[in-house]
């Protein structure tokens, strides 16, 4: 396996000295220091230098995207197999239960091997440990849950991944851990885990993501009960600050930035990614395993601009404000990536997880980049798009950066390509109107007579020239969906008088140099 660092372009490292996140704190003296003119000594990385290219045989791979088989090597005797460089122990991160009870429901604990079954953390109301997200704002609206009850979709801050690291006692520098899935298509899950704990600062090497789920591909032997699962010692003393010479902020680019972006690209201003960089909307409203079979009305509704196609993550809130996508975005289906049509009956499972079924593994390599190579260029949408160039950072999105952790991890590590995502989503994204027609297209069901919350122009996808509906390149303007919703718009809080849409960014890099 062999770990990718593309060489960026002398723009875009001349770019690099104002850092990743400059402006209101962004940390420019950070990105001095990265190219060894300043004092801090921090690495300011590129969306190429996080990159990690997958063997063919993905059975080669010792982090990144791992096989069953190179797990259950692992598991049998850490000691002996264990990968070079690892000093701690193997630590297993299951999405969920193996079955749909307590029996089998886990891979069992070895000598070094500590396995954990996620749960959505002490407080499932603010965070999830399960997806490593939590409410938060971005300086211009908030990116809460569904409910009062539910965490959100933003980043996971400092003090909450300090939690999880000191709850279960893991030391990123010497520990391998693995994300995994139970049963079932987690990917969006163990992804974003994945990519969250790049965000802050873990490196490649500690990192892995099981490809396929558990259930399938360990024999019932190697399974244990609930009562089997490792014990969070609650003594842990790591934490991200220890990891404050690292930033990969990069991986999660803000709404200014991604406007800045897509209304320049080719000649925008943004640090860390290509100067032209490869925009992916992988959003996938009716998912088909026949990928020649997805329409503008049976499949892309999402990225064609369709009316009300894109929900808001409100419980009941009805649509955003405005469908599209990113001017000059290819539309390629998440769902494809996925083997979901190959059943498995290699091993015999008892009632916990009776059947035949599909282990929902990764296509191969070559299949993989034919998806983004072939129908990134010609298929439904896309006639006449270019193809990926080398080195070019691919831009991913999907609603609430769920999805897009699917595409994301198959060019990441399985393609070797410079990744980074929309983190808030179109969710959010399409939330920030700066021209929305309240006359018409506005629901008061709050206060009679109101109108839709006014946006700073420069955080303002629509009025910005970010945003086309219809087909790629077609110029066509921003879908306004009718009847949004006051009640539902007031729910993440838009801040009138922003001045960033950077403040996550911001201050997660302050939380680590406390």
């Amino acid at each position: 396996m062999k770990n990718t660092l593309i060489q960026a372009s002398l723009l875009v490292v001349l770019l690099g000295l104002f850092g990743n996140c400059g402006g209101g704190g962004g940390g420019s003296s950070a990105g001095l220091a990265a190219l060894g003119l300043g004092g801090e000594g921090v690495k300011v990385s590129s969306a190429s230098d996080l990159v990690v290219e997958s063997s063919d045989n993905y059975d080669d791979n010792k982090f990144g995207l791992i096989s069953a088989t190179t797990l259950r090597t692992w598991v049998s005797n850490w000691s002996a197999n264990k990968p070079a460089g690892i000093t701690g122990n193997l630590v297993i991160y299951q999405a969920n239960r193996v079955g749909s009870d307590s029996n089998k429901s886990l891979i069992l604990p070895t000598t070094g091997v500590k396995v954990f079954v996620a749960v959505d953390g002490n407080s499932p109301s603010t965070y999830s440990w399960k997806t490593f997200r939590e409410t938060r704002s971005n300086g211009a609206i908030s990116i809460p849950g569904g409910d009062a009850s539910t965490g959100g979709f933003g980043i996971i801050s400092g003090a909450n991944i300090d939690a999880w690291f000191q709850t279960y006692g893991i030391d990123p520098t010497k520990d391998l851990i693995v994300f995994a899935s139970g049963n079932g298509d987690n990917y969006g899950a163990i992804g974003h885990q994945h990519y969250i704990s790049k965000y802050w600062g873990v490196d490649n090497t500690h990192l892995a993501v099981l490809n396929g789920s558990i259930k399938g591909q360990f024999p019932e032997a190697e399974l244990g009960n609930d009562s089997d699962a490792s014990v969070p010692p609650l003594d842990g003393t790591f934490s991200v600050k220890q990891l404050k010479n690292v930033d990969n902020r990069v991986l999660a680019l803000s709404v200014q930035d991604i406007i800045d972006i897509a209304k320049n690209n080719g000649h925008h201003s943004v640090a860390g990614v290509s100067q032209n960089v490869y925009i992916a909307d992988v959003r996938t409203k009716n998912n088909s395993d026949d990928i020649s079979t997805y329409t503008s009305s049976a499949g892309y509704q999402e990225f064609w601009g369709a009316e009300n196609a894109t929900g808001t993550t409100k419980t009941g809130g009805g649509a955003i404000a405005f469908e599209g996508h990113l001017k000059g975005a290819v539309f390629v289906p998440h769902y494809n990536f996925v083997d979901r049509s190959t059943l498995d009956n290699t091993y015999s499972y008892g009632a916990s997880a009776a059947g035949t079924f599909a282990t929902l593994k990764f296509k191969s390599k070559a299949s993989v980049k034919d998806i983004w190579d072939n129908y990134g260029t010609s298929g439904g949408p896309n006639a006449g798009a270019s193809a990926w160039q080398e080195g070019q950072t691919v831009l991913q999105y999907c609603r609430t950066n769920t999805r897009s952790q699917t595409s994301g991890l198959t060019t990441a590590l399985i393609l070797g390509r410079p990744t980074a995502f929309v983190e808030d989503g179109w969710s959010i994204f399409g939330l920030l109107a700066g021209g929305f027609p309240s006359a018409t297209n506005f629901n008061a069901d709050v206060t009679s007579g109101d109108v839709y919350p006014s946006v700073p122009t420069e955080f303002a996808p629509d009025v910005q020239g970010a945003v086309e509906s219809g087909a790629r390149n077609s110029g066509g303007a921003p879908h306004y969906n009718s009847g949004v919703k006051e009640s539902t718009v007031n729910y993440f809080n838009i801040n009138s008088g922003a001045v960033t849409t950077k403040k996550v960014l911001e201050d997660d890099w302050s939380y680590k140099n406390q």
